[in-house]
C-alpha cells in the first residue's frame, strides 16, 4: 500500500455500546444526597462521582466515536482567568500533572500568552472519555483532547536501495550530481515521463541554491529522524553548538540532553537517528548537498536542517510528542517545518501549537486517494494561516493515483511518485507519496527564503501557488490548480505574472 507516515486515525470509529465503568476515585469532599422530603438519605457522593454520573450519557457517545488514544491520559487547556492553579484543577479529577507544554506566541500574537497546556495522568479507571466528558462543564478548561496515538505504516520503495557507486555515471549534467533519474528536478522526458513535468530546479538553481549552513533559513523534519552520518546531509544539518554531544549533560540549558544533532520529541533525548528511512529520504529531497559529485542533489544545495523525531523505533507516536515536536522547532529558530505525515481526526492542541508557531508549516494531503474536502485528513486539513497541504503528481503531470486531493483543502501539487533520494547507511532509493512531493515544496520555499529573507508567511504562500505551472488536470483537485515550480515561485512579481 503507497503511504508516507499514515495515522492510526484512520481506522473505522470504533464503536462502543457497554456502560462506562465506575472509576476508582480519589477521597474527597463528601456530600449527602437527600430525597426532597429529607425522610430518606442515600450514600454519600464525593463531587466528582456526582458529575461522572451526571455526564454519563455524554461519556458513553464520546466513547463511541474515539479515534485511537493513549488509554488513561489527557490533553487540557487551561483557561486563562484560572486562579486555582493547574495542580488544583487536577486534584480535583483525581488526575497527576505529566507535562507542561511550552507553548510558543507564535502567530497567534498575544493570545499566545494565554493558558495553559497540560498534559495529564488519570486516576485509576477512569477514562479519557469519562474526563471529557467531565469537564465539558468546567469554567476553567478551554478544551480536553485525548493524546492521540499516530501510527507509521508502510511507505512505497520503488526498486532497490543503491550506493552511490552504483548512481553514478548515468547521465548527470547541471549540477555533477543531478542523477537521470532525478525526473522530478529535471524531466526531459526520460523513462516515459513528459519533458518539463518538473519543478525547473535547474532555472531555479541559477538564481539561488541556498545558503551555508547556519545563514540560511532553519528547516525543521517532524518526522522519523534523519541519519545524520549520511555524506549527503551531515554538512546540511544546523547541530546544536551549546550541547557537547554524548556527555549525558543538558549543557545548553534546554531541558534536553544531548540535542547536539537534533531533538528526539519522543523519547525526549537526542537520539535523532532514522530507523525507517522516511525522515532521511524527505532530508535529501530538501537539502541532499549539491554539485559533490556523488549522489543526488537536494533543492537547497546548502541549507540549515534541525530533524526532529516524533516516531518510536515501531513506527508509534501520540499527541503529546508531536506537539512537543512542534514546539521545539518554534522555541530553537526553525522559520520552516516540514510535515510528511497525519491521517484520521482533529486535535485541537496540535492545531493550537501550529498555530501559535511562527514558522510556515508545509504538510502531505495522505495516500488514501480520497477528497480531503468530504473526507478530512489532519494536520493538513486545519484552516491555518500558516500551512501548505500538498498532493502528489507523476513523471507526467498527473495527480498520483493515490494522493489526497481537495480544491479547498490542499493548495498546490508537487512530484511524489518515484522520488529518488536519501535513505540510512549512505544510500539512495526511490519512495513514493505525498510524503515525497511534501519535502519539494518545502525546498522551495528555502530557496524563497535564501532569496529574501524578509518574506512573510502570505507571502511565501502566494509564491508557491501562483508561481506553479497551472494544469487543466489540477483544477478542482487543489486549490493553485497547479504544480509547484520553483523558479516560477523565485519569479513571481505580485502581479501575475511570472517571468519567463
Amino acid at each position: 500500500m503507497i503511504s508516507g507516515i499514515q495515522s492510526t486515525n484512520n481506522i473505522a470509529m470504533m464503536q462502543q455500546t457497554s456502560q462506562v465503568r465506575a472509576p476508582q476515585l480519589p477521597a474527597q469532599e463528601e456530600q449527602a444526597v437527600s430525597a426532597p422530603n429529607d425522610s430518606v438519605s442515600f450514600a454519600p457522593q464525593t463531587k466528582l462521582e456526582k458529575t461522572l454520573a451526571t455526564t454519563a450519557a455524554r461519556a458513553a457517545e464520546i466513547e463511541a466515536n474515539m479515534a485511537p488514544h493513549e488509554p488513561g491520559e489527557i490533553i487540557v487547556k487551561m483557561k486563562p482567568s484560572l486562579l486555582q492553579g493547574v495542580d488544583n484543577v487536577a486534584a480535583r479529577y483525581g488526575a497527576s500533572l505529566i507535562e507542561k507544554f511550552d507553548m510558543p506566541q507564535g502567530e497567534m500574537g498575544a493570545k499566545g500568552a494565554e493558558g495553559e497546556l497540560v498534559h495529564l495522568k488519570l486516576p485509576a479507571g477512569m477514562t479519557t472519555a469519562q474526563a471529557m466528558a467531565a469537564m465539558e462543564g468546567d469554567s476553567s478548561i478551554e478544551y480536553a483532547v485525548p493524546n492521540h496515538t499516530y501510527q507509521m505504516e508502510d511507505f512505497q520503495q520503488v526498486g532497490d536501495t543503491l550506493t552511490a557507486e552504483q548512481l553514478s555515471g548515468q547521465g548527470q549534467n547541471m549540477p555533477n550530481d543531478l542523477n537521470d533519474k532525478m525526473w522530478d528536478m529535471h524531466n526531459v522526458g526520460q523513462n516515459g515521463g513528459t519533458v518539463d513535468a518538473d519543478i525547473d530546479a535547474p532555472e531555479a538553481w541559477s538564481k539561488t541554491t541556498g545558503l551555508p549552513n547556519g545563514q540560511g533559513p532553519v528547516i525543521a523534519i517532524i518526522d522519523s529522524g534523519v541519519d545524520y552520518t549520511h555524506p549527503e546531509l551531515t554538512n546540511n544539518i544546523l547541530v546544536n553548538k551549546g550541547e557537547i554531544p554524548d556527555n549525558g549533560i543538558d549543557d545548553d540549558g534546554d531541558g534536553v540532553v544531548d540535542n547536539y544533532w537534533g531533538y528526539n520529541a519522543y523519547s525526549q533525548n537526542g537520539d535523532i537517528m532514522d530507523h525507517s528511512g522516511h525522515g532521511t529520504h524527505v532530508a535529501g529531497t530538501i537539502a541532499a548537498e549539491g554539485n559533490n559529485g556523488a549522489g543526488v542533489v537536494g533543492i537547497n544545495w546548502s541549507a540549515s536542517l534541525m530533524p526532529i523525531r516524533i516516531f518510536n523505533d515501531n513506527g508509534s507516536t501520540n499527541a503529546a510528542a508531536i506537539i512537543r515536536g512542534i514546539n521545539y522547532a518554534t522555541s530553537h529558530g526553525a522559520r520552516i517545518t516540514t510535515n510528511s505525515w497525519g491521517g484520521g481526526g482533529a486535535n485541537e492542541a496540535i492545531k493550537e501549537a501550529f498555530e501559535r508557531s511562527n514558522c510556515l508549516h508545509m504538510m502531505s494531503a495522505g495516500n488514501t486517494g480520497t477528497n480531503n474536502d468530504v473526507h478530512p485528513h489532519y494536520p493538513s486539513d486545519y484552516d491555518l494561516p500558516n500551512n501548505i497541504a500538498v498532493a502528489a503528481t507523476d513523471r507526467n503531470d498527473q495527480l498520483a493515483s493515490f494522493s489526497c486531493y481537495g480544491e479547498k483543502n490542499v493548495d498546490v501539487a508537487a512530484p511524489g511518485k518515484d522520488i529518488l533520494s536519501t535513505v540510512p547507511g549512505g544510500k539512495y532509493a526511490v519512495y513514493s507519496g505525498t510524503s515525497m512531493a511534501t519535502p519539494h515544496v518545502t525546498g522551495a520555499v528555502g530557496l524563497l527564503l535564501a532569496q529574501d529573507p524578509t518574506m512573510s508567511n502570505d507571502e511565501i504562500k502566494e509564491r508557491i501557488m501562483s508561481g506553479g505551472d497551472k494544469l487543466p488536470q489540477l483544477e478542482g483537485k487543489v486549490g493553485s490548480g497547479a504544480r509547484l515550480n520553483v523558479n516560477g515561485a523565485l519569479e513571481y512579481d505580485y502581479q501575475g505574472n511570472i517571468a519567463k
